[in-house]
C-alpha cells in the first residue's frame, strides 16, 4: 500500500526534528511495525476506533488507511507528537481519522460512546485502559504489548472474554484481546 511508504516517509522526516520513534529507526524496521500493527484488523469489532497513546501513529495511522469504513481517534497527550498525527492526517487525507490533543480520561469523559473498540502499542499501563473495559466505558480493547505487562492485567480481568495471541517472530509480545461480555452471562 503507497500510502503507508507515504506515511512512513512523513514520519521519518518529522523524525529528525521531533523524536517520535528511535533515531535508529529504518522505513524497513518501521515497516515491520505497522505489519505486526495490521494484525488488529481483523479483530477490531466496532465502528469507531481509538488509538490510546498514539504516539507517532504507528498503530492508528496503518489500520485507518486499511479499514476505510471505520472512524479512528488517535488520542496523544504530547503537543508536538499531537501535531505530528494531525499533519499526517491530513497529508495522507484520511477522512476517517481525528486527533484528540489529550489524555483518554479525557476523551472517555468528553465522549460517553460505549460502542468503541480501543487499541494501543506499548500503553504505559495497560490497567488503566482494561479499567475502561471493567466500567463499561469502552466495549473492547486490543493491546498489542509484553507478556509481562498482560500477565499483570490478566487476574484483574478474569471474569470477561479475553483472548491472547502471539505475535509472529517476537517471543516477548502478544495481542491482548478482551471484551467487556462477561465469562459468567455468556452460553
Amino acid at each position: 500500500m503507497k500510502e503507508i511508504g507515504l506515511f512512513l516517509d512523513m514520519l521519518l522526516a518529522y523524525n529528525k526534528k521531533v523524536n517520535l520513534v528511535s533515531r535508529r529507526s529504518t522505513k524497513e524496521s518501521l515497516a515491520a511495525l505497522v505489519g505486526e500493527s495490521l494484525l488488529l484488523k481483523e479483530h477490531i469489532a466496532e465502528p469507531l476506533v481509538i488509538d490510546a497513546g498514539s504516539g507517532g501513529g504507528l498503530l492508528g495511522i496503518p489500520l485507518a488507511l486499511a479499514l476505510p469504513g471505520k472512524e479512528f481517534v488517535l488520542v496523544e497527550t504530547i503537543g508536538k507528537k499531537a501535531v505530528f498525527l494531525g499533519q499526517a492526517v491530513a497529508g495522507l487525507a484520511l477522512a476517517n481519522a481525528s486527533v484528540w490533543p489529550g489524555s483518554m480520561r479525557e476523551f472517555v469523559r468528553h465522549r460517553r460512546q460505549r460502542e468503541c473498540t480501543v487499541v494501543s502499542r506499548g500503553f504505559p499501563d495497560p490497567r488503566e485502559l482494561a479499567e475502561l473495559v471493567l466500567c463499561h466505558k469502552v466495549r473492547q480493547l486490543l493491546l498489542i504489548s509484553s507478556a509481562a505487562k498482560i500477565d499483570k492485567i490478566r487476574g484483574a480481568v478474569a471474569n470477561f472474554r479475553q483472548k491472547r495471541y502471539n505475535i509472529p517472530l517476537r517471543d516477548n509480545l502478544v495481542l491482548f484481546e478482551l471484551e467487556n461480555v462477561s465469562r459468567e452471562t455468556r452460553r
